[in-house]
């Protein structure tokens, strides 16, 4: 039997209330409205919270939504929406979009093709991307890597290093609700540290970094950067600062 097969003969999974050590299984849709502890692994369709749930197992769904408050361990997805809060204590994949708006806790690795980040993330290791977008506020202890990397900063972001191909930070000149409750739960400090940034296309606003290498580079208001390494074009704000510059 095919893998959508067994989706069509699948149940679905739905609590509403109070729910403890219940095992996994294979199912539809699993929807979760009470408080819920599934020990077991699950594999489903779609995966939606509205309460609390704890999922012990491992996780594979097509798309996973979390409106109330989540913990997981390994999860394997197609796309996921986190409205309210979720801890995974292990490796996030998700194939398509990984939204966040409101907190996601990642405890190991963090793989996605496109992330939208409008509240928190933190990550304890790599987090990696074809496209990141952040219009709230982040913690990444490794690398954040990614072909477009777009930061309009609202408060606090942090990463020990930064790759890309074109990366664009900027201060944000509009209201962002979202992110105003962000900057008030975490860090008011509108800026981006980072002790290594590098790529081809670089244009940086209100950053601190060690290190600034790549091709074309441009060195905006509220910087404070060591040393910038360029092999192209090279621009600097009259207020930023920056101690060494070298062409390459």
């Amino acid at each position: 039997m095919s893998r959508a097969e067994l989706f069509t003969c699948a149940q679905r999974f739905e609590l509403s209330g109070v729910l403890g050590g219940s095992e996994g299984g294979i199912f539809n849709i699993v929807s979760i409205n009470g408080l819920g502890e599934i020990e077991g692994d699950i594999d489903c369709v779609g995966f939606v919270c509205n309460g609390k749930a704890s999922i012990r197992g491992f996780v594979q769904a097509e798309h996973i939504v979390v409106n109330g408050s989540s913990s997981f361990r390994n999860v394997d997805t197609g796309k996921m929406r986190i409205n309210g809060r979720s801890d995974f204590a292990g490796v996030v994949q998700c194939a398509g979009e990984f939204r966040i708006d409101g907190y996601a806790k990642v405890g190991s690795q963090l793989t996605c093709e496109q992330i939208g980040l409008n509240g928190f993330l933190s990550v304890k290791r790599n987090c990696s991307a074809e496209s990141f977008e952040s219009r709230g506020s982040f913690r990444i202890q490794g690398l954040l890597n990614a072909g477009t990397i777009d930061i309009e900063l609202h408060s606090e972001c942090r990463a020990r290093e930064i790759g890309g191909d074109r990366i664009f930070v900027r201060k944000s000149r509009k209201a962002n609700p979202i992110a105003k409750l962000v900057k008030a739960l975490t860090f008011n400090n509108e800026q981006l540290t980072a002790e290594t940034i590098e790529g081809d296309d670089i244009q940086l606003e209100y950053t601190k970094a060690d290190i600034v290498r790549g091709n074309h580079i441009s060195i905006g208001l509220g910087c404070q950067i060591g040393l910038v390494e360029y092999s192209g074009k090279f621009a600097q704000h009259q207020d930023a600062k920056v101690k060494d510059r070298r062409k390459i």
